[in-house]
Formats: C-alpha cells, sequence, structure tokens
C-alpha cells in the first residue's frame, strides 16, 4: 500500500522561473523597457516609456520580482542578476 495521498502530484515539473518565456506580452515589454534602461526606474517611468497604463506596468514589475528577474528598491526597479544582455543597453 502507498501512504501518498491521491491529490499528490509525484514528480512535478518545476516552475520555470527567469525566463521570457513565462511572460505575457506586457510583462515582456516592461522587462525589456527595464534591462535596457540599466538604471532604477519607477513605475511612472515605465508607463512613460512602454506606453501601458500604471496598473499594468505595475502588475507586470511585481510578477517580474516575484520571478525574481527584476530588483525593486526605493529608487525603482533595475535588472536583477542574468546571464544575459540586451544589445544596445546603456
Amino acid at each position: 500500500m502507498s501512504d501518498r495521498t491521491p491529490h499528490e502530484r509525484q514528480n512535478a515539473p518545476a516552475a520555470p522561473k527567469r525566463e521570457p518565456q513565462v511572460l505575457s506580452s506586457d510583462e515582456l515589454i516592461v522587462y525589456e523597457a527595464i534591462a535596457t534602461l540599466r538604471g532604477p526606474i519607477g513605475v511612472d517611468g515605465l508607463a512613460a516609456t512602454t506606453g501601458l497604463e500604471e496598473g499594468t506596468v505595475r502588475a507586470a514589475v511585481d510578477r517580474l520580482t516575484a520571478l525574481e528577474m527584476v530588483e525593486t528598491g526605493d529608487q525603482g526597479t533595475r535588472i536583477g542578476p542574468n546571464d544575459w544582455d540586451v544589445r544596445g543597453a546603456r
């Protein structure tokens, strides 16, 4: 007999983190803006840069932060540690 419960998943695949393929189009637009600008930028600056609504930008930043793709601090959001680069970034 097994002592595992029927609803338990065994060997469930790990959720991919820090992969651009898991991002929505708005999240990808916000991520690319942050990656290109390099410095900390606030939600209002990201909204102006991307043309997206502030609520959309805020939701994207929250998700990108949860995925550890960006870091948010007192001065704004900036790109998190990564192994890739954006061509033409300052």
